[in-house]
């Protein structure tokens, strides 16, 4: 997902003549369903603090979208990588 949203970021800046279009997590979001948009930050807004909305989860839909689901799936394959076998000989 994060390769598709650095080639859609990547043909957009090409579409404008070179001029640097980078999107964010939360505006992919907002483009493909503002509704639940909207619900998740009524619900944390009001179900949590306001202070947990706009600080925690709005700085980090501001990311990149390439770059926020880039490291959400490096962390994936580190966590699900096959692990080294380690084996102890006891005597």
């Amino acid at each position: 997902m994060g390769f598709m949203a650095f080639v859609y970021d990547a043909t957009k800046t090409m579409a404008n003549n070179g001029s640097l279009s980078i999107t964010s997590l939360g505006g992919h979001w907002l483009s493909l369903h503002e509704q639940s948009y909207k619900f998740v930050e009524d619900r944390i807004s009001t179900g949590l603090h306001p202070l947990v909305w706009d600080p925690v989860f709005s700085s980090a839909l501001m990311l990149p979208a390439w770059l926020a689901l880039g490291l959400i799936g490096s962390w994936l394959y580190w966590v699900g990588r096959k692990r080294k076998r380690i084996e102890i000989f006891m005597n």
